[in-house]
Formats: structure tokens, sequence, C-alpha cells
């Protein structure tokens, strides 16, 4: 759920599984990638924690570049109060444990955990109390260590009524979102070049097929479909449509193939997460070696 404001911002939505959900908002000056998290508990085996994390990486992608990525909510690990190079700061709470899965992920990524950098008191670092009633920090927002200024401060607020019985964490973070002007998904065009050099052709087959058309009805509406079915399929047989144009010259038309088939709806079984990054990988070496081709 979310204010107004932030709806029209919405430029894509991600929803992998019951436990993974993320958003892209149009903002200024650049664009902001915001990812919901529950990770398994300790009781759940490593393996299923670090597919989370390979799901996690390949969201990601969306992320690369000039787009700010915060990454939030239940990690279900402790990354402790120790610092930790540039990525977790010396204000943490607890004892390290499932955590160094956690700091490996920043190591990969980039992010930092935004929480640990803060200095506050105990009762505004702990997210989550267990029924000993001890205090356990357990819930981290990270974003892009290039955009750590944006972060001006994060804190949990335990007294805030979220029928939960982890604290709300917040954080306060400086951006304009910026209103995202929907247009209509653009039809491909017909190629007006073929068009040009077989127009003899396709006149003298319209004609004749519109010849053969026979409509005993006198409804307008549906001799006009007729004509128009008649024309459009005349011009598909003969004629086309453009194919989709690289908007850089060492971009092929099998790039292109790639990139259509590595869509998000093939991702969401192990097959598809399987496919997804042989695509990717293949997809990242031709375009190394076209680049490489033309410098």
């Amino acid at each position: 759920m979310g204010h107004k404001s932030i709806v029209r911002s919405v430029v894509k939505k991600i929803v992998c599984n019951d436990r993974i959900i993320a958003i892209k908002l149009g903002a200024e000056p650049i664009s902001i990638l915001m990812m919901q998290f529950y990770m398994p508990t300790l009781e759940h085996e490593d393996d299923e924690v670090e597919e989370l994390y390979d799901i996690t990486e390949e969201i990601l992608e969306d992320g690369k570049g000039d787009t700010n990525t915060i990454i939030m909510r239940d990690w279900n690990s402790i990354v402790g109060d120790e610092s930790y190079r540039n990525m977790v700061g010396p204000h943490g709470l607890g004892r390290k444990n499932r955590g160094q899965m956690l700091i490996n992920f920043c190591e990969r990524n980039g992010p930092i955990v935004t929480n640990t950098w803060f200095k506050k008191p105990k009762r505004r670092l702990y997210t989550w109390k267990a029924p000993d009633r001890s205090q356990h920090q357990l819930d981290y927002m990270l974003v892009k260590h290039r955009f750590r200024n944006s972060v001006k401060d994060v804190q949990t607020l335990p007294g805030a009524d979220i029928n939960s019985d982890h604290s709300l964490l917040v954080a306060k973070i400086c951006t304009r979102l910026k209103k995202i002007i929907r247009f209509q998904k653009r039809r491909p065009q017909w190629d007006l070049k073929k068009l040009y050099d077989q127009r003899q052709r396709v006149q003298d087959t319209v004609e004749k097929e519109l010849g053969a058309i026979r409509c005993d009805s006198g409804n307008v509406e549906v001799q006009w479909n007729n004509i128009k079915e008649c024309v459009l399929d005349t011009i598909s047989d003969l004629v086309g449509k453009v194919k989709k144009r690289a908007r850089k010259p060492w971009i092929t038309q099998e790039m292109i193939s790639k990139m259509d088939e590595r869509k998000w709806k093939n991702v969401n079984t192990e097959d598809g997460r399987k496919n997804y990054r042989r695509l990717r990988n293949e997809l990242k070496r031709a375009t190394d070696n076209a680049k490489k081709g033309i410098s």
C-alpha cells in the first residue's frame, strides 16, 4: 500500500514469489528500485537462503547504472556490531550469525547496511523482540554505496502499532519522485519502403480481394470490417512490418532476440531461473565481443 503520489510514479512492478516483491519508481535525478524481503529463519537450510539471494541478484539487473536500489525488511540474520569495510557500520546490534551471507551479498553487489551507520540508543536499533524478551536486530535497509548520502536517518519506532512482533523500521531518504506520463504501447509500423516497391502488386491484390467480397447485409459496420480485414491481410502477407531496430550500431538482431527471450515471465520456476541465467551470460558475452569489435 502506498500514497497516491507514489503510485503515479510506478514504472514497473516485479512479483517473484511470496518472499520477494519489487517496484521501480521514476524519480529525480534518477530512478529508484525498491525491494521488499522476507528471508527464511534459521530453521531453514542455507541452500534455500542462497537461492533467494540468487533471485535478488537477478532482480538487481534492473537496478544497474543510474538507479538507486533500496532493499529492505526482514533478513532474519544479524550482521553484528563490528564495522566491516564500507558496508557495515559500527552501530549494529548483537553478535553476527547468518549475517555473513548478507555481508557477502553486499560485497558482490555494492550496497551498504544503512541502519548500522547511525548511532542510536538500543531501543531505536532492535527490530524484533523474542518471546524471552531478548532484543535483536534482524531487519535492515540497504542502499547503494554511491547514494549513501541520500539517507539522512534510519531508526525503529518500537511503539508503532503494526500488528507484528517486529518493530517498524523507518528511513529518511531525500529524493524527488517524478510523475510518469504513460503512453500507449507503440504499434509496429508497416515497412513503407517495401510497400512502395511493391505498390502495384499490392494494389492489384487488394482490388482482386475486394471484388470477391460479397456482403448481403446492409450494415455499414460489417461492410467496413470486411474491407479493413481485406486490406490489412493483403499488406501483412505482401509487405510485413518493420523489425525492431537497435539504437546502437553494435547491437545485433541475435542480441535483441535474446533480450526478448530473457523476460521475467520465464523465471518463476527453477528451470526458468536457470534459463534466465544462461541467456544473461550468453547476452553478456555477445555484448562484450560486439563492443570489442568496434573499439
